[in-house]
């Protein structure tokens, strides 16, 4: 199925995000032990965060090992995905990606 011109475009921004492209990365394999300060700190070397989350259980408030964070600019979550993909933090091997959008329906 091929889709032409502007459709295109169309498709890939709304997939994307109104920017156009992704601000926002995905970091997984986190320890339960990570504070919100270390997280913002160990990637703020990569640019200007607007924002840096932890994600909780909702009954126990315990981290379930994974967080997001999001960049003023799609350049500077690159770099940070490209710096911290593989690395070790807190004594575990952690990953870094582009966070995908969610769907809206």
């Amino acid at each position: 199925m091929m889709l032409r011109g502007g459709r295109v475009m169309r498709l890939a921004s709304r997939h994307l995000g109104s920017h156009g492209f992704s601000t926002e990365i995905f970091v997984s394999r986190l320890s339960f032990y990570t504070t919100e300060e270390e997280f913002k700190k160990v990637f703020s070397p990569f640019g200007a965060i607007e924002e840096a989350r932890l994600v909780r259980d909702n009954q126990t408030g315990r981290l379930k090992g994974f967080g997001f964070v999001r960049y003023s600019s799609e350049e500077e979550a690159q770099k940070a995905v490209k710096a911290m993909d593989g690395r070790i933090l807190r004594g575990r091997l952690i990953f870094a990606e582009m966070a995908k959008e969610h769907g809206t329906g």
